[in-house]
């Protein structure tokens, strides 16, 4: 089933400023790094390589571009769908859902705190998460207003990292987590 299917009831893109700053940060790491590469070979004639290397980089960029303006999130009658930057689509049967949890976190008390929604199975782990920093605010709350079939939780106050980590780890991406802070 594609995210274009008749049976889609709502589908969210991810942030696309986000392509922009990344590309705008590729350009400004590699363009003078390409310059200086030309500058030393093209007098010895070495200058091929640094064009091929070139040519790959922006290849890979133009993939990376393409995959990252294909990454969605949508809701059909039967599953909640996630198409990823690398593995695919993720479908997630609706009566595998079982809570959905939406807070406010931020990484320290200094930063600026971001929605995040988290959609759990019967035994609490997570089955999706919809971050912030990746997703915009209406396209968050629009994917949860079709999850009707479990009950949302609002944590009232925003939640830090390290409050999460500690209270609610299994929610967290394995990278997130300290062990050192794990019950």
């Amino acid at each position: 089933m594609s995210m274009t299917d008749d049976r889609t009831i709502s589908s969210v893109r991810v942030r696309q400023g986000l392509l922009g700053q990344g590309i705008a940060a590729l350009l400004a790491l590699s363009v003078p790094i390409l310059i200086v590469l030309y500058w030393l070979t093209i007098p010895t004639g070495a200058w091929i390589w640094v064009a091929v290397a070139q040519l790959v980089v922006f290849a890979a960029i133009a993939l990376a571009t393409v995959r990252f303006l294909r990454v969605r999130i949508g809701v059909t009658d039967t599953h909640l769908l996630e198409r990823r930057f690398f593995f695919g689509t993720t479908r997630i049967p609706l009566e595998s859902i079982h809570r959905v949890v939406m807070l406010e976190m931020h990484r320290t008390m200094a930063s600026q705190s971001r929605l995040q929604m988290f959609v759990l199975n019967e035994a609490g782990k997570p089955l999706l998460r919809m971050r912030g920093e990746y997703w915009s605010r209406n396209s968050i709350n629009r994917i949860a207003s079709h999850l009707t079939m479990a009950p949302i939780e609002h944590v009232d106050h925003p939640v830090t990292l390290d409050e999460l980590q500690s209270t609610r780890p299994e929610m967290l991406y394995w990278f997130e987590r300290r062990p050192s802070r794990m019950p």
